[in-house]
C-alpha cells in the first residue's frame, strides 16, 4: 500500500502543516521506490499520499466543484465504474476517476455511503469551510490507519514511525498493549504497543473538528439468524457465482496479477475462478519441495493452467531479514511471520497485484471441541478465552515481572470481554466467527501481510462486500468446519475437486457426515498418538509446513548474540517490565531443545527493535535501504 500521512491542528499556519507533512513522507519514504506525492497543504490541515500508481486511480487530491472539499483515497474502490453507473442521476455525465465517484458520493449521501464501497481502501475528506477532517476506513480493515490525539490535534498516517517522527510529546509503552501482544500475538480494539497510538478500527467513521472528535461504525459484521434456511446445494451454487463475480473484479486493470497459492482452500478457489480470464497467471507457493503445500499446489496449477513457481531458499534467512522486516511491521508482530519479504525482488518480476485468499473465514471459521459442546453466548467467550489467551499465560508470567503481570492481566481481560460489544448474536459459532472477523483477522491478517506494502498491492476476492453479505445469512450448521464452502469447490470448480487439500492431505468430500467422521477419528489418532509423534516433529512439519521455526531459531543462535542480548543489556525491554532471569531461561530451553519458544523470542526482538527505532528514535538498526536484506 501506499504511505498516507496528515495532520488536524486549527492552530497551525500552513507552512507549520507544510513541515509536519515532510517530516512523515521523510520517514516513511523507501530508497529506490518511485512514488509521485500527492499533496493537499491547508491552514490548519494537511495530507499527503505517496502513491505507486498501482492501482491507477489518477492524480489527487479531487476537489469539489466549489473547491472547498478535497479528499484522498488510499487503496481502491474497485466497484466505482458500477456505481457511477448506479447513481447516474447524481453524478456528473463525464468520465470520473474512482476518488471523483466516492467525493461526490459523499458528499451528496454523507460518510455512510462507504457501505457499498468495494475493497480495501481509507477515505481522507476535509471540509475547509467547517475546518472537518473524516477519515473513513473500509469494511475489513484492511488498509491500516492509525492515530494519534494531542491536545487540539490529531495526527494519522499508515506506519507508526510517521506518527512518531511527528509527535511532540514524549512517547511511552502500552502495558496492556505489550501484555496483550504476547498474550495473544496481537492486540484487541484498537490499541497499538505504543501509548495513545491507535488504530481506527473496521467501516469505520473518525471526524474531528474544532467542536468535536469521534468515531462511529458505518456498517456491523452481523449474521443474520433470521435470514430464510436454503438447501446446501442453493448456499453452494449461489457462493460459487458471487465468488466469480468477485474474482471479476479483481482482475480488471491493466496491471500485472499474481498470486499465492497454497493446498488449502482459500487461494484454490480464487485459483479456479481466475484462470478463466487470465492464462498463465502466475502462482507462487513458499515451501520445501516435499512439503504437501508445493506438492498440492503443483497439482492445482496444471490442472488449472497456472505458471507455478516454488519459492524455497535454504540456509540461515531470519537475522539478515529481521531488521528490515521489523522497520515494516513496526513491533505489531513477530518478524518470523513475514519473512516473504526475501523474494519480494523476485515476486516483483512477475507481478503487480497479488491475489490472495484472505478471510476465506467469512464462510465459517475451523471449530474446536469446546466451541461444539457450548450451549450459550458466555459458553463461547469463555471457549474463546481458554483456545486464545490462557495458553500463553504461564509464558507470560515467566517473561513479565509479578507486579506488571497482575496489573495488566486483569485490564486486559476487561479489555477481552469489551471486545466482544461488537459482536452481535447468540449462537456460540456466530459468536466466535464474528470476533474472529472483527479482532484477529484485521490485527493480524492486514496488519503485515505477506505482501509487500511498498512494491505489491493486494487484493482478496472473498472479502467481496456481495459475498460477504450472502456469506453472512448462511446458519451455523451450513458452516460449520466451513460445510457450504467445500461443497462450492467440488460442485463449481470440478476440476480440483480431486486435488488434496493441505490440511487433511485428501481430495475435497462434499459429503460432511463421511468427512466430519474421518475428521474427528483422526483428532483422536493425534490426541493419542502425540507422544509417539514428539520423536518425529521436524519430519511432520515439514510435510504441512514449508519450514519449521523452532529448529530454524535453534540453527541461528546469532538472533539471541546479536540482537535480543544487546536489547536487554542496555534496557530497551525495560526492567520494569520484563524479567531478564525468565527470557534466558526460556532461551536456554529453546536453544537446548527442551522447549519451543520462538513465537516468544521472535516478538521479543520484534518488540525490542522496534522500541529502539520508533519509542527512543535510535535508527541505528533501521535499514537505509529495507531490500538490503
Amino acid at each position: 500500500m501506499p504511505n498516507l500521512v496528515g495532520i488536524w491542528n486549527p492552530d497551525l499556519s500552513e507552512s507549520s502543516v507544510e513541515r509536519i507533512l515532510a517530516s512523515q513522507l521523510g520517514r516513511v519514504r523507501v530508497p529506490h521506490i518511485v512514488y509521485t506525492d500527492y499533496v493537499a497543504v491547508f491552514s490548519g490541515f494537511g495530507m499527503a499520499l505517496q502513491d505507486h500508481g498501482l492501482l491507477e486511480n489518477g492524480p489527487q487530491p479531487v476537489f469539489s466543484d466549489d473547491r472547498q472539499t478535497a479528499l484522498l483515497l488510499d487503496g481502491e474502490v474497485n466497484n466505482a465504474a458500477e456505481l457511477q453507473q448506479q447513481f447516474s442521476s447524481e453524478l456528473p455525465q463525464k468520465s470520473l476517476t474512482p476518488p471523483d465517484v466516492c467525493l461526490h458520493l459523499i458528499l451528496q449521501h454523507g460518510p455512510d455511503i462507504a457501505r457499498l464501497f468495494n475493497g480495501f481502501f481509507c477515505l481522507i475528506v476535509y471540509e475547509q469551510t467547517a475546518r472537518r477532517v473524516t477519515i473513513i476506513s473500509d469494511r475489513c480493515g484492511a488498509r491500516s490507519l492509525f492515530y494519534v490525539r494531542r491536545q487540539n490535534a490529531v495526527l494519522f498516517a499508515t506506519e507508526l514511525k510517521a506518527l512518531a517522527v511527528a509527535d511532540p510529546s514524549p512517547r511511552k509503552i502500552d502495558e496492556v498493549g505489550v501484555f496483550e501482544l504476547f498474550c495473544y500475538g496481537t492486540h484487541f480494539m484498537d490499541r497499538t504497543w505504543m501509548d495513545g497510538y491507535l488504530r481506527l478500527p473496521p467501516a469505520s467513521v473518525l471526524t474531528a473538528d474544532p467542536t468535536q472528535f469521534g468515531i462511529r461504525r458505518y456498517w456491523t459484521y452481523r449474521y443474520d439468524e433470521s435470514s430464510p434456511k436454503l438447501d446446501q446445494q442453493t448456499y453452494a451454487a449461489v457462493f460459487g457465482i458471487l465468488l466469480d463475480r468477485a474474482v471479476e473484479r479483481c482482475m480488471r486493470g491493466t496491471r500485472r496479477i499474481g498470486m499465492f497459492l497454497s493446498g488449502g482452500y482459500d487461494s484454490r478457489s480464487v485459483a479456479a475462478a481466475i484462470h478463466r480470464y487470465r492464462c498463465p497467471l502466475p502462482a507462487f507457493t513458499f515451501g520445501l519441495p516435499e512439503s504437501r503445500d508445493v506438492r498440492f499446489a503443483a497439482m492445482l496449477s496444471n490442472h488449472l493452467g497456472l505458471e507455478h513457481h516454488i519459492l524455497n531458499r535454504q540456509g540461515a534467512y531470519l537475522l539478515k531479514n529481521c531488521q528490515a522486516i521489523v522497520w515494516r511491521t513496526e513491533g505489531m508482530m513477530t518478524f518470523a511471520n513475514a519473512t516473504s519479504i526475501q523474494w519480494h525482488s523476485e515476486l516483483k518480476q512477475k507481478m503487480d497485484i497479488i491475489l490472495t485468499g484472505f478471510l476465506g473465514e467469512f464462510s465459517g471459521s475451523h471449530t474446536w471441541p469446546a466451541l461444539l459442546l457450548a450451549r450459550s453466548r458466555q459458553a463461547a467467550i469463555g471457549a474463546i478465552f481458554n483456545r486464545f489467551l490462557a495458553p500463553k499465560l504461564g509464558i507470560a508470567e515467566r517473561i513479565f515481572q509479578p507486579a506488571f503481570f497482575a496489573r495488566t492481566l486483569a485490564a486486559s481481560r476487561e479489555n477481552f470481554y469489551k471486545s466482544f460489544d461488537l459482536v452481535e448474536g447468540d449462537h456460540p459459532m456466530n459468536v466466535a466467527d464474528s470476533w474472529n472477523v472483527l479482532h484477529l483477522q484485521p490485527r493480524g491478517t492486514f496488519h503485515a501481510p505477506a505482501v509487500d506494502r511498498h512494491r505489491f498491492e493486494m487484493r482478496a476476492p472473498h472479502t467481496d462486500n456481495d459475498l460477504v453479505d450472502f456469506l453472512l445469512s448462511i446458519p451455523p450448521y451450513a458452516r460449520l468446519e466451513q460445510r457450504v464452502y467445500k461443497k462450492m469447490i467440488a460442485y463449481c470448480f470440478p476440476d480440483i475437486r480431486d486435488v488434496p487439500c493441505t490440511n487433511s492431505a485428501r481430495p475435497i468430500d462434499p459429503n460432511f457426515v463421511r468427512e466430519y467422521v474421518r475428521m474427528a477419528s483422526a483428532y483422536v489418532v493425534r490426541k493419542a498418538s502425540a507422544a509417539l509423534q514428539k520423536p518425529f516433529s521436524r519430519q511432520s512439519a515439514l510435510g504441512r509446513e514449508f519450514r519449521d521455526l523452532s529448529q530454524d531459531f535453534r540453527a541461528e543462535p546469532e538472533l539471541i548474540e546479536r540482537i535480543l542480548q544487546p536489547l536487554l543489556g542496555v534496557g530497551i525491554l525495560p526492567e520494569s517490565i520484563f524479567r531478564r532471569d525468565g527470557i534466558e531461561g526460556l532461551i536456554d530451553e529453546h536453544y537446548s531443545g527442551n522447549g519451543s519458544h520462538e513465537h516468544t523470542i521472535g516478538l521479543l526482538i520484534s518488540l525490542g527493535l522496534a522500541m529502539k527505532c520508533f519509542l527512543y528514535d535510535d535508527l541505528a538498526d533501521a535499514p537505509q535501504d529495507m531490500y538490503s536484506a
